[in-house]
């Protein structure tokens, strides 16, 4: 078929889980209050670290969302999407049924996936007891995307991308080619993450993680929290989506990846350059046209200051009237999930025009000097906003949202 590249891009049904909210509307309030998630993790057991909190999710009723048997061959991560999945859906505003299936998508990122379920399994074998063969189901990263595809009845288009903590940032921009393309209509775009004892232990074993919370662009932050959460959006070719008349919260303008291929955690900020540039350029907007970036802000020494650095390459005179914020001081570093979760606060941003906190910014790194909105949510005119993802490996990932009426 002809690819037409002039195909707008909406968003217009948004799903969201994470220690701060269970719903679109609970985030958003914790959101913009400035809502800490990061609290002692119940999950697993944490003695013998020196860290023991986490943006962990609790009181959750999967009951309420599934049935003994789903809960029992479902890992968390892939429980989790489907919450926040079935919440996209239904804010999307009609039902999928009446749509043609093989034009519908589902593109989402991987991160750690079922491995909280590996472990239960694994230490079953360790204490000698017999454990549930299920625990090992949900192995496969793409075993969510299989499930929401399946869950749907969606025979579209299916990938899984897994790009650390870019992944879903970068499924979203895969979602935005599929949609430009015209080979898609609609595509479920996103991530999922639940944490694990595996991921704990290996950012511990880093020395990477604050003992209490972290602190991003602050002068004594001591390290990254990590997180946990699911976050899907529904992408739409914007003329179909006036034509039913649906709610549009943004439109996705354009966005970029690449690979930083020198160190796994680069202090070159060049790379981190690249993908805001290229973005912008996908975008077709110009610098002085952004008005928020949400930041991927993990409160470790060299990310913080190297994407500082970073955005003022790019934004030159102006980066001193960017409002620039971190959801992670909030609900922790979900990686996998992060970007998409990132997504949907930016996404939000720019439908209430507020600009959401970096919380426990009490003192600022001398060499993140930009304005990082500490502690109190700012309402402001925004048009244009971005989201930036940078992950281990030199995973890059920019993505640029517009407000609907612009």
């Amino acid at each position: 078929m002809n690819k037409d590249t002039s195909r707008r891009v909406a968003v217009t049904g948004l799903g969201i889980i994470t220690s701060i909210g269970n719903s679109v509307p609970v985030f958003r309030e914790g959101l913009f209050s400035g809502k800490c998630g990061i609290e002692p993790i119940s999950l697993f057991d944490t003695t013998g670290f020196s860290c023991h909190s986490a943006g962990q999710i609790k009181n959750i009723d999967l009951e309420g969302f599934f049935n003994p048997r789903e809960i029992k061959r479902n890992s968390r991560c892939d429980l989790l999407g489907l919450i926040a999945a079935d919440e996209a859906l239904s804010d999307f505003g009609l039902d999928i049924a009446k749509y043609t299936k093989e034009r519908i998508g589902v593109v989402l990122g991987g991160g750690a996936g079922g491995m909280l379920s590996w472990e239960k399994y694994r230490r079953a074998l360790w204490l000698k007891t017999r454990p549930r063969p299920s625990l090992l189901l949900p192995a496969a990263p793409c075993t969510l995307t299989d499930l929401v595809a399946s869950r749907y009845k969606l025979t579209g288009l299916r990938a899984t991308i897994c790009t650390a903590c870019s992944s879903s940032t970068t499924s979203i921009g895969y979602g935005f080619d599929l949609i430009r393309s015209g080979d898609q209509d609609i595509v479920v775009t996103g991530g999922s993450e639940s944490l694990s004892e595996l991921t704990f232990s290996g950012f511990h074993s880093l020395r990477l993680m604050d003992p209490e919370y972290c602190r991003p662009f602050d002068r004594y932050r001591r390290g990254l929290s990590l997180g946990e959460g699911a976050a899907i959006l529904i992408l739409e070719d914007y003329e179909r989506a006036e034509d039913r008349n649906a709610t549009i919260y943004a439109e996705v303008l354009g966005y970029a990846t690449n690979s930083d291929a020198v160190h796994i955690t680069s202090p070159d900020a060049g790379g981190m350059s690249r993908a805001m540039v290229q973005a912008l350029r996908n975008a077709n907007i110009d610098v002085d046209q952004v008005g928020y970036i949400n930041a991927h802000g993990t409160a470790t020494r060299i990310n913080d200051q190297m994407e500082t650095r970073a955005i003022k390459n790019v934004f030159e005179g102006h980066a001193g009237d960017l409002a620039i914020s971190s959801t992670k001081s909030m609900v922790g570093h979900c990686l996998g999930a992060s970007g998409a979760i990132e997504g949907v606060a930016t996404v939000l941003a720019l439908h209430e025009q507020v600009v959401p906190p970096t919380i426990h910014l009490e003192l600022p790194d001398p060499d993140c000097d930009l304005d990082y909105v500490p502690n109190y949510s700012r309402k402001q005119e925004i048009n244009f906003a971005m989201s930036n993802s940078f992950a281990f490996g030199g995973n890059n990932a920019s993505v640029v949202f517009a407000r609907s009426k612009v």
